[in-house]
């Protein structure tokens, strides 16, 4: 039987599975429901697991701490389209940050709402705290409205377990992790269910619109934009049909017509004109509609030969390209191509997120292989148990994504958490069927086996599964729990930054001015403190990043002229953090050796502070006249 025809008329798939009646659910427990109570109950878990972070404000990522500097930059007045952060490099005039309005307009809308209640502080607090799990709980909705058009419906009622049962997708989400990476995610699952809705030119239109919207969250989403727009090409290129033909060109039209509204919508006109290469600007809108013209050129042709749809639209990758060198050529080299060689040795290879899965430790790079692999061993067999074609071709997308981006994910970690995101059909359906099987087991003991092994297609089980079996065999693995037990032993809250609330207090109390410190520190004292900072970890700002480690890392007797250049009156760090460690080792006379043996130079004078932590403050001597 095909279904061809009914799909083609933009019908739903026929129901082939189970309803909820039929996995023995009452009817009112739908999967949109079943999605909003699993994650909800998970969220009231993660809210209590970090009440106490939450009451301190503890951020885990200095990105948190600069989105929130930005946002209270929005609500203190500084216009929409302006997204130059002042506080940091003052010398250098600021720093144009290459985020989106897009993740800060809910940030700021709902402080904006909730102030007049509760006063600024406990606006953000709650904001902080409530925003990332509501937005997951859109992603989960989006998941099983998303999957359920699949061969076998219980994956739509599954789905939610297996969502917060992966580690990678769920920390984006936490409590207080206000930045943009949640969104990607979101905006990835967003337009996967539109490639798995029937070929209809609004299916392309509604997709395209939500890639466009990814690239201006992160243009780190262009390889999945990309790998979104050559599986549509290639269907129309292999089998000519109309309804595909329409997709690829609602979808190529969206996203070149989307992405310059929303650019001019969230950055006004100098976000259609700049030539950055690290975020959605002029070079890759001209791609987009270099590619966007050549393929309706293509399909207004509609040529009868595959061969000449092949050539048509290998044409419109080779358009792309073009344009995007010709209107900037730099972008060839990648967005970190310009950064001084001392900032790249020493933060931007410490940045593991952003390096490839080798640079990680073997249990990390099973925690990140182990799902992508259950996911594409479940959606390649249900690939095969497929008799509508309708059904291989979803599988299909499903397997493409998956396979593209868990590639991606070895080259670059952080695409791991949207590569589970693409795992999670295959490992429920997978899952699904290891249980059905265990149901039938007669006997007590191999039933009770079968079923801890089918549950071990939740991501999280089935890493952790591999990670006890292979612990002890990998010298590795073996080296980093004996160090996770010690610092487990060990317990600093301030290890790696010394903000306790005394220290802050007494830094805030100082007169505002602009101060030095390691690249990871600037983000949270930004956040606490009404001071400016040389830099912070945003590597657009790579001029003062790499004074900033020449100052503490190289030579000692130019350290004095760079502060003073970057109009430095303050020195704040912490001793114990990770990337003043590496300043001070990086030579044995470098400024970071000196203060940390208590031997400064005869140019700072101490400023002293109340510090549970540690925290040192060093004031710059006046210049002798």
């Amino acid at each position: 039987m095909n279904d061809a025809p009914a799909l083609a008329a933009g019908g739903q798939p026929p129901v082939r599975a189970a309803s909820s009646g039929d996995i023995g659910l009452s009817p009112w427990f739908t999967p949109v429901r079943i999605a909003l109570i699993v994650w909800g109950l998970m969220s009231l878990v993660a809210i209590g697991a970090k009440w106490h972070a939450i009451g301190a404000l503890e951020l885990a990522d200095t990105d948190d701490a600069m989105r929130m500097a930005q946002v209270r930059d929005l609500l203190a007045g500084q216009g929409w389209w302006d997204l130059s952060q002042y506080r940091v490099n003052p010398a250098g005039g600021g720093v144009l940050m290459h985020w989106s309005r897009i993740v800060d307009a809910p940030l700021a809308a709902g402080i904006l709402l909730l102030k007049p209640l509760f006063g600024q502080t406990m606006a953000e607090r709650i904001v902080m705290t409530l925003w990332p799990p509501l937005l997951g709980a859109a992603l989960s909705v989006a998941c099983v409205l998303g999957y359920r058009g699949l061969s076998d419906r219980r994956i739509a009622y599954v789905a939610p377990l297996f969502l917060i049962m992966s580690a990678y997708i769920v920390a984006q989400f936490r409590p207080l992790r206000v930045d943009h990476h949640g969104w990607q995610i979101f905006l990835a699952m967003l337009v996967m269910a539109q490639a798995l809705r029937p070929a209809t030119w609004k299916a392309g239109v509604l997709g395209g619109i939500f890639a466009a919207a990814l690239l201006a969250v992160s243009i780190e989403g262009l390889p999945l934009v990309a790998l979104f727009a050559g599986l549509a090409a290639l269907r129309w290129a292999l089998d000519g049909r109309a309804d595909d033909r329409a997709r690829l060109c609602g979808y190529m039209g969206a996203l070149a017509g989307g992405a310059l509204l929303i650019q001019f919508a969230t950055r006004g006109p100098l976000g259609l004109s700049g030539t950055w290469c690290d975020s959605l600007s002029a070079p890759y809108m001209a791609a987009f509609v270099a590619a966007a013209a050549v393929t309706f050129a293509a399909a207004g042709i509609n040529p009868g030969r595959a061969s000449i749809r092949f050539l048509l639209l290998g044409a419109a990758g080779v358009s792309a390209a073009g344009a995007l060198l010709w209107t900037e050529p730099q972008c060839a080299n990648g967005p970190f191509a310009t950064l001084d060689p001392i900032v790249v040795k020493y933060w931007y290879r410490h940045v593991l997120e952003g390096q490839p899965l080798w640079m990680s430790g073997a249990s990390d790079a099973i925690h990140v292989l182990i799902p992508s692999l259950i996911g594409l061993v479940g959606a390649i067999l249900a690939w095969r148990s497929c008799t509508l074609a309708a059904d291989r071709r979803n599988w299909a997308t499903i397997i493409v994504a998956l396979v593209g981006t868990a590639a991606l994910s070895l080259l670059v970690l952080r695409s791991a958490s949207t590569a589970h995101l693409f795992a999670l059909p295959g490992c429920a359906w997978l899952g699904l069927r290891a249980w059905a099987w265990a149901r039938t087991i007669a006997s007590t003991v191999p039933r009770i086996l079968a079923s801890v092994a089918a549950a071990l297609t939740l991501p999280l089980l089935g890493s952790m599964a591999v990670a006890t079996l292979l612990g002890p065999l990998i010298p590795s693995m073996k080296a980093e729990a004996m160090a996770a037990g010690e610092e487990a032993a060990t317990v600093n809250p301030y290890k790696e930054n010394c903000l306790d609330s005394v220290a802050l207090a007494d830094l805030d109390r100082l007169p505002a001015t602009t101060i030095l410190t390691p690249i990871d520190l600037g983000a949270p004292l930004m956040f606490w403190t009404r001071h400016s900072f040389v830099a912070t970890p945003h590597h657009r700002n790579k001029e003062a990043m790499a004074d900033t480690i020449r100052i503490f890392a190289d030579d000692p007797a130019k350290a004095e002229a760079l502060a003073r250049k970057q109009q430095a009156t303050l020195i704040v760090y912490c001793r114990t953090a990770n990337d003043f460690g590496k300043y001070r080792d990086a030579r044995k006379d470098a400024l970071a050796a000196q203060l940390y043996a208590g031997t400064p130079p005869a140019w700072l004078e101490p400023v002293p502070i109340a510090s549970r932590a540690g925290l040192s403050v060093w004031r710059v001597r006046p210049a002798a006249k």
